[in-house]
C-alpha cells in the first residue's frame, strides 16, 4: 500500500508514533495530524515540520488511510464528524485496546461510507502523549487486526501492508477473541501491577531492584486511560481476576501449610509458561 495522503487523528503516544513512523515509511505521502487542542499540535509541528496540522477534521479530506488515535469512548463522535470527509475507498482503522465495543459502534456508522477495520498495536510504554512517541515503536511489535463479519479481503490486505510498512508483525483475531486474550496478557497485568504497588507501599522503594521495577513498570501509566480500558473490557478482566484469586489462594495455602512441594510446583509451572515467551 502506497497512500498518497495519511491522516492521524489524536497524536498521543500511539497516534503520534504512527505519525512519526509514517513520515519515515511513506516520505512522499502527505501527512495530516489532527488534535482537538491547538496547543497539542506544537510538538507535532516541531517533530514533523512537513506535516499539515489542524483542529478541524476537514483536513483529513482526501485521505487514503485515516488512523484514529483517540480513546475508545471518543471514537464514535469523532467518526461521525469525519463522515463528510470520507469516501468509499478511504481506509479507516483505530488503535484502541478494547475491540468488541468499538466494532459494534463504528462498523454500522462506517458501513457504506468507508473501509473500516480495527487495529491494536501491542506497543507502548508507561508514558503518554506525543512527547513519548517514537518512530520505531512498531518495529517487530505485534499488531492485531480485528476484522468484522463484513470486512472485505482487500481491506485486510491493505491495512496489513500499512502496518507491515511501519515494521509491525500483523496477526488477526475476531473482536471478542481479541478482548479475551488481551484481558489476560495486557489488561490483567496492569491491574495486578497497580494492586502490587499499593500492597508494597512506599517505605521499601529505596531498596527496590529490577524485580520490583520490571513487575510494576506499567503501574506508572496514565490512570484515566487505564480506568477506561479496564471498564471497557470489564467482563473479561473480572474473569481473569477470579482466576488470579484462585492462584493467590493456592499460594496462601501452600505457605500456611509450609508445603514446599506444592509451592515449588506452583512456581515451576509459572516459570515454564514464562520461558515460552519469545525473546525472554
Amino acid at each position: 500500500m502506497k497512500p498518497a495522503k495519511i491522516s492521524v487523528l489524536a497524536p498521543g503516544l500511539i497516534g503520534g508514533s504512527v505519525a512519526l513512523a509514517c513520515s519515515r515509511a511513506f516520505p512522499d505521502s502527505t501527512l495530516f495530524v489532527w488534535s482537538r487542542k491547538q496547543e497539542s499540535l506544537a510538538p507535532v509541528q516541531k517533530s514533523l515540520p512537513k506535516a499539515k496540522t489542524g483542529t478541524d477534521v476537514s483536513g483529513a479530506a482526501g485521505s487514503d488511510i485515516v488512523i484514529l488515535g483517540a480513546p475508545a469512548s471518543a471514537l464514535t463522535d469523532l467518526v461521525r464528524s469525519l463522515l463528510p470527509h470520507l469516501t468509499l475507498q478511504t481506509l479507516v482503522t483505530d488503535v484502541a485496546s478494547v475491540k468488541t465495543s468499538v466494532e459494534k459502534e463504528l462498523a454500522p456508522v462506517l458501513q457504506g461510507r468507508a473501509r473500516w477495520i480495527g487495529s491494536h498495536p501491542m506497543a507502548g510504554s508507561e508514558d503518554s502523549g506525543f512527547t513519548a512517541a517514537r518512530a520505531d515503536l512498531f518495529q517487530g511489535a505485534p499488531v492485531i487486526l480485528t476484522p468484522g463479519k463484513s470486512t472485505a479481503p482487500d481491506t485486510v490486505r491493505d491495512v496489513s501492508a500499512f502496518w507491515q510498512a511501519l515494521g509491525a508483525r500483523v496477526t488477526r483475531l475476531d473482536p471478542e477473541e481479541h478482548d479475551r486474550q488481551i484481558a489476560r496478557i495486557s489488561h490483567l497485568p496492569h491491574a495486578v501491577a497497580a494492586a502490587l504497588v499499593r500492597a508494597a507501599g512506599t517505605s521499601g522503594l529505596p531498596l527496590a531492584g529490577p524485580g520490583y521495577r520490571d513487575t510494576t513498570r506499567v503501574a506508572a501509566g496514565p490512570s484515566a486511560m487505564w480506568a477506561e480500558i479496564l471498564l471497557g473490557n470489564r467482563t473479561e478482566i473480572l474473569t481473569g481476576l477470579r482466576d488470579l484469586r484462585q492462584g493467590v489462594e493456592q499460594l496462601v495455602t501452600a505457605l500456611e501449610k509450609q508445603d514446599r512441594l506444592a509451592l515449588a510446583k506452583f512456581l515451576d509451572e509459572a516459570a515454564q509458561i514464562r520461558r515460552n515467551l519469545s525473546g525472554s
